[in-house]
Parts: structure tokens; C-alpha cells; sequence
């Protein structure tokens, strides 16, 4: 087995590979290498600059709509639902908002769910921020009604 050894060990990596990842596809792509994709470019060079809240979105064929848009309307589609690792977990939630990251040649969305914890009739959630690095996961447990 190949053993890696870091350039850099001390250095910040959070920090450090976008700007490094931007500028080794950047040289793929002047010296026009055809390991450099256009999708690849397009991530390399990053979303624009802000992200947009939308209400409901089309992925993979299935329909995803926030709970706010749900809350007044008689059929409702903002339930989540995420097989686990084990044979028969599932994780179930409720999706409060759609990011979507718009890039030169394709878009990219994050779902903010709330997810329940059914053992323990509690729920707790993940929040993003718009610094899309940072996230806040919320510990703290409130009952719900099941």
C-alpha cells in the first residue's frame, strides 16, 4: 500500500484546498489537459457568490418541497426519509430549507432538515450557514408529537 505523506502537515486544510484544488485544475485547464473536465472547471472555480432559498425542487425524478410551503396545503410533501447503516434504521425528517449553489455549468442543492429521533421522541437539527464551511448542529432536544 502506497503511503501519503502530507506537503504541508501544519497547514490548515479547510483554508488551504479550495485555493489549492482552484489552482491545479487551473493548470489542467490552460495546458489543456483532458483530465479537466468542464464540471470539473465549473467546481473548481466555485458556485456564484450567493446561494438562493427556493421553495421545492425536482432531484432525481422526486419532488422535494420545504415544510413552510406545506403547512397550509391539504397534501404535503416535506417528509424525509433516509435509510440508515444497519438492516431496517431509517431516519425521518422534515426538510426547512432548499440552498441551491449555481455554478457555470450545473447547480447544486442542500437540504436543511430537521431531523426526529424516534427512540427518544426528541428531534434536533443541522443547521447551514452561508458561509458554507460552517455548520451548527443542535444538540439540544424538544419533544414532539408523534
Amino acid at each position: 500500500m502506497k503511503k501519503v505523506i502530507c506537503e504541508r502537515p501544519e497547514s490548515d486544510m479547510q483554508q488551504e484546498f479550495p485555493r489549492w484544488f482552484e489552482s491545479k485544475i487551473g493548470n489542467l485547464y490552460t495546458a489543456n489537459d483532458p483530465r479537466c473536465t468542464p464540471d470539473l472547471f465549473a467546481l473548481a472555480c466555485g458556485p456564484l457568490s450567493t446561494a438562493t432559498s427556493i421553495n421545492s425542487c425536482v432531484v432525481n425524478g422526486v419532488k422535494f418541497v420545504v415544510h413552510s410551503r406545506d403547512v397550509k396545503r391539504t397534501t404535503q410533501n416535506s417528509g424525509i426519509c433516509s435509510p440508515g447503516e444497519k438492516p431496517g434504521e431509517m431516519y425521518y425528517g422534515q426538510l426547512d430549507d432548499i440552498l441551491e449553489f449555481s455554478y457555470t455549468q450545473f447547480k447544486v442543492v442542500l437540504f436543511r432538515v430537521k431531523w426526529f429521533d424516534l427512540a427518544k421522541r426528541a428531534c434536533y437539527a443541522i443547521t447551514f450557514h452561508a458561509d458554507p464551511e460552517t455548520y451548527q448542529f443542535d444538540t439540544t432536544y424538544s419533544p414532539i408529537a408523534l
